[in-house]
């Protein structure tokens, strides 16, 4: 009945009344923190930080935790699913159908992210532009049965548009994905290095300056 309540408070738009509401129901939202109208299903809890905004028509479901941090963003039209990680045998190591993100990480539009194995995005990591996938839940052609692993950005590292990451992929500190690249299972992504390519090979090294992924120098 909770679940139920909550994913009518979610369908209204960002308001503070909303967000007293969801922390009635249980939640734990900022005050300060702005939602937009959002399709919520079967999601135990919110733990959202001061200063978040999370963009109208995103969908989450079936997660266990949703826990974003200070000052972080999540955009338009985002699909965050967490059903795969309630396949037989799944072993939760702490991860499983949870999405964490640190402080100022951004999620800009139109991805589809597999949180069944848990997507953990350390501060200011971004996943950029529009239609990438991330998936957290494989096939093993090797063993069989299924490959569920968490996709990890760390600190700084960004995903361009139209990526394809598969389980078990960490980006290293101040890594980039080039545009169109896919990440094979369980593949590191080196820190400070551009990777390009399918499947995804270093490129060449690269620095990142902190000012450039600063929301706040785009906005007049």
């Amino acid at each position: 009945m909770r679940q139920r309540l909550a994913m009518l408070v979610f369908l209204l738009p960002s308001s503070g009344l909303k967000i007293r509401l969801l922390n009635l129901l249980g939640h734990q939202i900022h005050p300060t923190a702005r939602i937009g109208i959002s399709l919520v299903q079967a999601v135990e809890r919110f733990e959202i930080a001061e200063g978040v905004v999370i963009g109208n028509f995103n969908a989450f479901r079936y997660l266990k935790l949703v826990q974003v941090g200070k000052g972080s963003r999540i955009v338009m039209f985002n699909w965050f699913l967490g059903g795969s990680g309630f396949e037989p045998g799944a072993v939760d190591h702490g991860s499983l159908r949870t999405l964490r993100m640190g402080e100022h990480a951004h999620i800009v539009s139109m991805h589809y992210l597999d949180c069944g194995g848990g997507l953990i995005m350390d501060d200011h990591s971004w996943i950029t532009g529009i239609r990438s996938t991330v998936l957290t839940h494989a096939f093993d052609p090797v063993n069989g049965g299924l490959i569920l692993e968490p996709v990890t950005l760390e600190k700084a590292a960004a995903i361009s548009t139209n990526c394809t990451v598969l389980p078990g992929v960490t980006l290293g500190e101040g890594a980039l994905l080039a545009a169109g690249s896919t990440a094979w299972t369980r593949q590191q992504i080196a820190a400070a290095h551009l990777h390009g390519g399918v499947p995804a090979r270093r490129l060449t090294p690269i620095t990142i300056e902190a000012s450039l992924y600063d929301r706040h120098r785009y906005q007049g």
